[in-house]
């Protein structure tokens, strides 16, 4: 696998890997496919098998983010076969299984993608891999919700955020919170939900995500705004509008207004009708400055039936 030392890489081979992931990350697929290729051959060559199934599950990855669903089955299967008998490979080998899951499930065959979580949920708690072993889990509840089988995943959400916290990974447990609100908000247990998000948020401030933050904010006003805590639904969404200006994430920017005009047009005692036409007057103008025609559309309506409500 890709191997530096002091900023320097050890092999020719870690150099063509970083090459792909260089290329991958820059859109460049063709290049980064024949990368991950080549870096597979030089381990090979050196006889470092781990190194080439590094560099095959590299290569699996790509092909699935494509939708290449054979190529990537002849890939990860091929990383699986080199390292599955292997001691020192286990951690490979177990997050090559959760790959394979990915790949089954982006196919429809969901029964075939639990067989490899299960093998995968036994090779990584023999090695006691508690990274990994959130992520089998996390995969597990994607596969649950597939299936409409909503407290299962829900269940396993809990399990991998539990692992991640264990295991001090704070931004894919906040990642796996953020799913378990979801699911509390659809099922309308909003003080757990509330409470999950506000730990959702400090692990976002904590590793200085700002999007994550900004995007916790905005579903915890959202919350407050079903429950019509309106002051605390309006702190929360003007700091996520903030956060989300701050980094210049429009789309994202555009919705939290939209949200917090609806804030403001709950009425003109607890909101504020001229906050209100602010804020649906700012989305409609970041909509339209993306060209996104169809949100665009789809505020104005609001607004003018806002304005229509009111009599303005």
């Amino acid at each position: 696998m890709p191997r530096t030392s002091q900023g320097k890489y050890v092999t020719e081979a870690s150099k063509i890997f970083q090459e792909g992931d260089d290329l991958w990350h820059a859109g460049q697929y063709d290049d980064a496919r024949l990368k991950y290729q080549k870096a597979a051959g030089l381990y090979h060559e050196r006889d470092d098998v781990e190194g080439e199934a590094f560099a095959l599950s590299r290569l699996g990855e790509l092909e699935l983010s494509l939708d290449n669903f054979d190529a990537s089955e002849k890939a990860l299967s091929s990383a699986l076969e080199l390292v599955r008998d292997l001691d020192f490979a286990q951690n490979t080998y177990g997050e090559d299984l959760i790959r394979m899951s990915k790949l089954e499930t982006s196919r429809g065959r969901l029964l075939k993608a639990r067989q490899y979580l299960k093998e995968a949920f036994s090779v990584l708690a023999a090695i006691d891999n508690k990274n990994l072993l959130g992520d089998a889990y996390d995969q597990k509840a994607y596969v649950d919700l597939l299936e409409n089988k909503e407290n299962d995943a829900l269940e396993a959400y809990l399990k991998a955020a539990a692992l991640f916290r264990e295991d001090n990974v704070g931004l894919k447990e906040a990642s796996t919170l953020r799913a378990v609100a979801r699911i509390e908000m659809k099922q309308k247990k909003y003080a757990e939900a509330h409470d999950v998000l506000e730990r959702c948020r400090d692990l976002y401030r904590e590793n200085g995500d700002l999007l994550g933050e900004a995007s916790a904010l905005s579903a915890i006003g959202c919350l407050r705004f079903i429950i019509k805590d309106i002051v605390n639904a309006r702190k929360a969404l003007m700091k996520s509008v903030y956060l989300y200006g701050k980094v210049s994430h429009h789309y994202a920017e555009a919705e939290s207004l939209l949200y917090l005009a609806r804030v403001e047009a709950i009425d003109n005692v607890r909101g504020d009708f001229e906050r209100a036409k602010a804020h649906y007057k700012r989305s409609i103008e970041l909509f339209d400055f993306m060209g996104n025609e169809t949100m665009k559309s789809a505020v104005l309506e609001e607004y003018h039936n806002f304005l229509n409500r009111i009599g303005g």
